[in-house]
């Protein structure tokens, strides 16, 4: 309905079927050019991620080549020597894919190179390019990413430079797997990948905005925050004809007691609200819970909206199941008050708000932030003054 004509989107996605969707040289490459575009266009930008992060392959034609020399042939559990080839496969290998020294049997290995780009430790440098260029992007440019299954390492980190994510109940965030984990400490502490990345870490913590059960789900929300957001950086706001008429009063009233502040962006079915009629939703739900943050529109124009939770909220700290004698914390939040975590959401909002092009809307209705030694040992001073910083920038 913004544009009728249609408008330009650069979508970048991993192929999964491919090398379980790695990032490798080329890959690397394709993602850089393809998010540059985006930037020098002013193009919205979104990341449809699902992968395995870098690519650290194997020459696989080598592996049936080599032989070992054990320690005690007898008992190879005794470990072994190095990795040798004989003198008719070392000259059959072709020049400069292994190093090797002389040794009794042929050739000892010292260095496995091969003969194809893309399966070693290059694959980092280009995971660097792409990483830069994502943090460019999100200042430059609209960035989204969709999470629609496992995304590691710096498939993981793409999607947090990107800042707006959306993630699907069966898309973790990884930095390493459960299985690493679990011989990194010597016991079997984690079951499942969920529990280092699932929504039930992610949106807590505020990486992820919103939550989906499928695709279908996944791809609305993506087209309707797209909504919200101008063809291009530089054009006027993603303006619709809207049937709610801009003059009409808010009829829906706080109460004296502690109520939902959403119901004054969104209205009820008896009183509207203060956006158009249905054009309300909330991001970032499950973090901060003390602010509430959503997008609608006015008039058809496209808004940003901070409100204040006037009601006691609690913040679940989770048990750590690598600590034994961890335990799962609830701390209860007083509303109308500013905490660490929700003052970093009013400014993380605000970057947000501010990258889109959208005006926002603050309602305030702050006592003032939580001064206890608590939150002043949580960094409630840092983040306070990152709301200052946020709008300070605010164009």
């Amino acid at each position: 309905p913004e544009y009728p004509e249609g408008r330009e989107v650069v979508f970048i996605s991993n192929d999964v079927t491919v090398q379980s969707g790695s990032f490798g040289v080329a890959e690397d490459e394709i993602f850089y050019k393809a998010s540059k575009y985006a930037r020098e266009n002013k193009l919205p930008r979104v990341y449809i991620a699902c992968n395995s992060g870098a690519r650290i392959g194997l020459v696989d034609d080598l592996k049936p080549k080599f032989n070992i020399k054990f320690i005690d042939e007898a008992t190879p559990s005794k470990g072994f020597e190095y990795l040798y080839l004989t003198d008719e496969v070392y000259n059959s290998l072709p020049e400069g894919s292994v190093n090797v020294e002389k040794c009794p049997e042929g050739w000892a290995i010292k260095d496995i190179i091969g003969t194809t780009e893309g399966i070693g430790v290059e694959n980092l440098q280009g995971s660097g390019k792409i990483a830069g260029e994502t943090s460019k992007a999100y200042d430059e440019i609209f960035t989204l990413s969709y999470v629609t299954g496992r995304s590691v390492g710096i498939g993981a980190y793409l999607v947090r430079l990107g800042q707006r994510i959306i993630q699907m109940k069966q898309g973790p965030m990884l930095l390493t797997g459960y299985g690493a984990l679990n011989k990194l400490l010597g016991r079997e502490v984690y079951n499942s990948q969920d529990q280092l990345g699932g929504p039930q870490v992610m949106y807590p913590n505020g990486c992820t905005h919103e939550v989906v059960d499928d695709d279908q789900q996944g791809v609305a929300s993506i087209i309707q925050w797209l909504s919200y957001v101008p063809k291009t950086t530089d054009s006027p706001p993603a303006v619709r004809e809207s049937a709610d008429p801009v003059n009409r009063a808010v009829e829906w009233k706080p109460t004296p007691t502690p109520y939902d502040p959403r119901l004054m962006q969104s209205g009820t079915d008896d009183a509207p609200g203060f956006f158009d009629k249905g054009s309300y939703k909330e991001y970032l739900a499950g973090w901060g819970k003390s602010v509430v943050i959503g997008r609608g529109r006015l008039g058809g124009i496209p808004m940003g909206a901070i409100s204040v939770e006037t009601r006691l909220v609690e913040k679940i700290v989770p048990a750590d199941p690598a600590d034994p004698n961890s335990r799962e914390a609830v701390l209860p939040q007083a509303g109308q008050v500013l905490f660490p975590d929700s003052s970093y959401k009013v400014a993380q909002a605000l970057r947000d708000f501010n990258n889109e092009g959208l005006p926002v809307m603050i309602f305030a209705n702050w006592r003032g932030f939580s001064g206890g030694s608590r939150d002043m040992s949580g960094e409630i001073l840092k983040f306070g003054s990152m709301i200052v910083d946020a709008l300070k920038d605010y164009d």
